[in-house]
Parts: structure tokens; C-alpha cells; sequence
């Protein structure tokens, strides 16, 4: 695979960030501490359960209605 570069990709804003980022609004206080929260879960600081299949998730939700 080839990867070319263009200078139009490489522009950098006045600021130093990326032109198209730059654009963005910043997020707002849900957003920021919903992506907290699940940094928090990736890093353990929160305890939390993972899947290993759409049907694994089913069936623990199943038993947690029957419990």
C-alpha cells in the first residue's frame, strides 16, 4: 500500500490544532464526563462487565429480570 501526503492535509491551523477539530465546538459537561466515565471503565477505576458476544449480553440482561 502507498500512502501519499498532500499539503492540504498537512496545513496546520493558527493555533496549532487541525483545521477540521478547530471547527468543532467544544463538548459540552454530559458529553465531557460521559467520556470520562469510559476512560474510567477502560482503566478499572470503575468496575464494570464485559461481553464477548451480543448474546453473552442478552443473557446476562435475561437473568437479571428473572433475578
Amino acid at each position: 500500500m502507498i500512502v501519499t501526503e498532500s499539503k492540504t492535509t498537512l496545513d496546520i491551523g493558527i493555533d496549532g490544532e487541525c483545521p477540521i477539530c478547530a471547527q468543532n465546538p467544544p463538548f459540552n459537561a454530559v458529553t465531557l464526563a460521559a467520556m470520562q466515565e469510559t476512560e474510567d471503565m477502560i482503566s478499572g477505576k470503575i468496575p464494570s462487565t464485559w461481553y464477548s458476544s451480543p448474546e453473552e449480553l442478552i443473557n446476562a440482561l435475561k437473568n437479571d429480570i428473572n433475578s
